[in-house]
């Protein structure tokens, strides 16, 4: 693939470009734009680099959506195939010395690929592995914690469910409502609880309606938030299903 489809460069004779486009205002050989986007490297700032990088990869993506790796990998190869070749120049002579300085900035810009890498490219095989085994360690832990913490709810789920007789469970709920309501003889209600969820999914997890289960949410309808002023959801238990009344036994 051409360097000139990876990056963006500047319009020929255009007065006023984007500060990352890339290459020259007259005349610009987009073949060689692995040239240009390397030299705009060595002009611009460190704390430039992170909006630089997204200019140009957000160019690439117009035409090659989802291909963020791939640009990446172009850039990285970029630089490294860079970085070596002036590694590579002979000591003591005035390309050595420039190349020592476009190495630096180069390798910054390296440092700043490799806060971005997903793809583990910037990282020996031998750091990936490790980084995985230690991913699998955590995973592993973790799933032993689970295992423990279900095997411990466990304990205390029932074989079976309490059956309600068909048609009684606003009848037994009329009755839930009621033990809510009961006073010990001090003045402090018998049970106390600062919502009603506890009660709905009590009834519809350990309960049948007959042979049916009780959907949550119908357990829930017979439980508004508030009784005064319910939703129209809200399910009213009839004058019927009031069969039972509760009552303190009297004092001796």
């Amino acid at each position: 693939m051409l360097s000139d489809t990876y990056f963006k460069f500047r319009g020929r004779f255009e007065l006023f470009p984007h500060r990352y486009d890339i290459g020259w205002p007259i005349f610009t050989d987009r073949v060689f734009g692995l040239n240009f986007f390397v030299d705009k490297i060595y002009k611009i700032r460190e704390d430039e680099y992170a909006p630089f990088y997204n200019h140009q990869l957000n160019h690439y993506l117009e035409g090659n959506a989802g291909q963020e790796e791939a640009f990446f990998n172009h850039v990285y190869h970029i630089l490294t195939e860079r970085i070596g070749y002036y590694k590579g120049l002979k000591p003591f002579t005035s390309a050595y010395a420039r190349g020592l300085i476009f190495t630096e900035k180069l390798e910054v810009f390296l440092v700043f690929l490799k806060t971005i890498d997903q793809w583990h490219k910037t990282q020996p095989l031998e750091s990936v592995i490790a980084d995985k085994n230690k991913m699998i360690d955590r995973l592993e832990a973790r799933i032993k914690e689970l295992e423990s913490q279900v095997k411990e709810a466990a304990k205390y789920e029932a074989g079976e469910k309490i059956v309600i007789s068909k048609d009684g469970l606003p009848v037994f709920i009329d009755l839930i409502d009621q033990i809510r309501e009961l006073r010990l003889p001090n003045g402090n209600k018998l049970v106390n609880c600062q919502t009603a969820s506890p009660w709905y999914k009590l009834i519809a997890k350990n309960f049948l309606n007959g042979d049916k289960p009780i959907a949550i949410g119908t357990a829930q309808n017979y439980f508004p938030a508030d009784k005064d002023n319910p939703p129209p959801k809200y399910t009213i238990i009839a004058k019927k299903d009031k069969l039972f009344n509760i009552t303190q036994k009297p004092k001796k």
